[in-house]
């Protein structure tokens, strides 16, 4: 870390903004050494943030300064230091002091100025830490205050103290220290090991998974942030949630009895869709005799055998591609196929023809809305493909979901979604002609589909969720005010006459 002063900084004001620097950004230290040009400080502590037990200052003294001369200079500044002229290099030692005293220095920084062989303004400061304090931290128990408190996700980065998501609300846990840039070296050797670390010093990012036994599976994504480690780590429960208590229609598990098509999870980052896509998963494995192979980046959920077996494949570790698995899995005697997500046009093009050719594919896309996600699937291939991947989709599409999380009253978080079924000529003609704005009509018309207005009507009647939580998943809030009227679109009348 580097920092570098003006024309005016003194001594003092580079001790004070480097040091609340390096706690800012990485943690706490026990000794921190500040280098320039023919200067260093060496400051050590056991808690740094309010005390310095130990200031040394090292510099290079104009030519002909002797000792006598430095101990009448530190004499004049009336402060208790101890000075030594030893092979041309002055080590100045000053005594413990709490950050309120250091006002009180500025004598010392006029003392370094008047006998330093070149000033030290407008100077640039490189900050190394040389040890943190050792703050104790267990990463096995921070996962267990993370369940404690009914978190999904942890945030760990050097600087800061640990943070929690709770009903989507981002929380310091306050009881515990701040992170250093030490203590994020150890979270990451414990969580990934030596090969996760490698991995994250050289590509930058990394996304890898940690067992804590009787607690659940913890998705963990290490990042670099401003040159130092920072971790992003979702709890994932052992074993999937039932299917009943999502809160979801049984219209959408009846797709798991399908034999063949494409069916899409949507919402954006944290809405719920790989909680969604397990509890259908874990429904096949219950009820159906069939092969699953998931092609997952990361594995979240582990799923075990029951009527079912399935194939779990790691992107990175198992296979080299959503696509390349997607390929081979054919070969691979599936009846059903879950892909973590569909994020380029190789990967759809492959999940199409995986639907296509008699198998049940599940898959998400970072979209918010029915008619977004057909969009979004086509707008990847180049213009004169678009009207045979229209036709794909339109025959082979079972449905799409799309979730955002509202808060529950009386706590957690409950799924407000849009349900859009494929196999109904009248789904099937829209896509095909590409008006699909008439989807929006139709989804609100078909008493198996929803819109996100009816569905958070339905929510908010059955006191789940408040007022204002319904309408904020709401496309609009006249919609909403419409829906509980009674009154229906007249354009969704219209297309079904």
């Amino acid at each position: 870390m580097y920092i570098g002063s003006q024309s005016n900084s003194t001594l003092v004001d580079i001790f004070r903004i480097g040091l609340h620097e390096v706690i800012r950004a990485t943690g706490l230290p026990e000794e921190v050494r500040f280098n320039t040009d023919n200067c260093s400080l060496i400051i050590r502590g056991a808690d740094l943030a309010n005390r310095i037990e130990q200031l040394r200052i090292i510099f290079k003294p104009k030519p002909g300064v002797t000792q006598e001369e430095l101990e009448k200079g530190v004499a004049a500044t009336r402060i208790n230091c101890r000075v030594k002229l030893e092979d041309n290099v002055v080590k100045l030692s000053v005594p413990t002091f709490e950050w309120r005293q250091l006002p009180q220095l500025a004598p010392i920084d006029s003392f370094v100025e008047h006998f330093i062989v070149k000033s030290l303004r407008s100077a640039t400061w490189g900050l190394e830490v040389e040890k943190y304090v050792d703050s104790g931290f267990n990463i096995n128990a921070l996962i267990e205050e993370m369940k404690k408190v009914k978190a999904s996700d942890l945030h760990l980065r050097a600087g800061n103290r640990p943070f929690v998501r709770v009903d989507n609300d981002l929380t310091p846990l306050e009881s515990c220290p701040v992170i250093t840039a030490e203590d994020m070296r150890r979270f990451v050797l414990q969580l990934g090991g030596p090969s996760e670390m490698r991995l994250l010093e050289t590509e930058r990012e990394s996304s890898f998974q940690y067992h804590a036994v009787g607690i659940g599976y913890l998705r963990c994504s290490g990042y670099m942030k401003q040159g130092a480690l920072a971790l992003a780590i979702r709890l994932i429960p052992e074993a999937p949630l039932p299917f009943p208590a999502l809160n979801i229609p049984d219209v959408v598990a009846s797709v798991c009895f399908k034999h063949r098509g494409l069916f899409l999870v949507c919402g954006v980052t944290g809405s719920g869709k790989s909680t969604t896509l397990a509890a259908m998963i874990d429904f096949i494995n219950e009820r159906r005799r069939c092969h699953i192979i998931t092609v997952e980046d990361p594995i979240e959920y582990v799923y075990s055998d029951k009527a079912s077996i399935i194939s779990q494949r790691q992107v990175g570790r198992d296979t080299h591609s959503f696509a390349n698995a997607l390929r081979g899995a054919l070969r691979e005697d599936p009846d059903v196929i879950l892909v973590g997500e569909m994020r380029d046009t190789e990967t759809i093009r492959a999940g199409l023809s995986a639907a296509e050719t008699g198998h049940l594919v599940f898959s998400t896309l970072h979209t918010t809305t029915s008619v977004d996600t057909i969009n979004r699937m086509i707008s990847y291939f180049p213009q004169n493909e678009r009207d045979l991947i229209r036709q794909e989709i339109a025959y082979t599409l079972q449905g799409v979901v799309c979730q955002r999380l509202l808060k529950r009253i009386g706590g957690g978080r409950i799924p407000a979604v849009e349900i859009l079924l494929g196999g109904r000529p009248i789904v099937r003609d829209a896509i095909l002609e590409g008006d699909l704005d008439k989807l929006y009509g139709i989804i609100e018309v078909d008493s198996d589909m929803r819109s996100f207005d009816q569905y958070a009507v339905e929510l908010f009647q059955k006191g789940l969720v408040t007022k204002e939580e319904a309408i904020s998943s709401c496309s609009n809030e006249e919609g909403f005010q419409r829906i509980i009227s009674g009154i229906k679109g007249t354009e969704g009348r219209r297309l079904l006459k």
